[in-house]
């Protein structure tokens, strides 16, 4: 049986104490803040950042910490947010916390593992996700993994004193098998 939560290079796990300790710090780094969806406006503290990684027990988020497999070292997280049971359809959100280690790859791997984790495990139709305009690394892997543009919300981030545009994107699951059987 194939591990659908461990990767090459990363893997998935649950929030430990040290992570959400890191996670409040890294919020602080421009990059980071600029390219998150939220507003960011507000930093949060250790204790919402607390109340952001628990799993409650909920059904329509799931949350994982991407680990990198051979130092077991934090590199970020990703989850599918509002799932939907009956319409089998997710919100991914993913952040890679440190600068240097963006670029390296695990963006990639992370978004393909949520995909195979949603895809096979929760037997789920289609992945959505919102992507500031301006950030092209991030654009760059989710078209590589092969999510397709569906929508522009513009003028949606206020950002350096201009509007900038939201892009939507969505991959389906018969989409995603096609690709993987391409790549076999």
């Amino acid at each position: 049986m194939e591990n659908v939560l461990k990767g090459k290079h990363i893997g998935f796990s649950h929030f430990r104490e040290e992570y959400i300790e890191h996670i409040a710090k890294q919020q602080w780094d421009n990059e980071l803040l600029r390219h998150l969806s939220w507003d960011a406006l507000h930093p949060w503290g250790l204790e919402e950042w607390k109340d952001f990684t628990i799993n409650k027990g909920e059904d329509d988020r799931f949350l994982f910490a991407i680990l990198e497999n051979t130092t077991e070292k934090f590199i970020g997280w990703v989850s599918l947010s509002d799932v939907q049971l009956k319409n089998r359809g997710a919100n991914l959100g993913i952040a890679i916390l440190q600068k240097e280690q963006r670029g390296q790859g695990y963006g990639f791997e992370a978004v393909s593992l949520i995909c195979k984790f949603a895809f096979y495990e929760l037997g789920l139709h289609k992945i959505r996700l919102a992507v500031n305009s301006n950030n092209q690394k991030a654009i760059h892997v989710y078209e590589k993994v092969g999510f397709k543009k569906e929508g522009i919300d513009r003028e949606a981030l206020f950002q350096d004193g201009q509007w900038l545009d939201i892009y939507n994107y969505g991959i389906l699951q018969k989409e995603w098998l096609q690709m993987i059987k391409a790549e076999s």
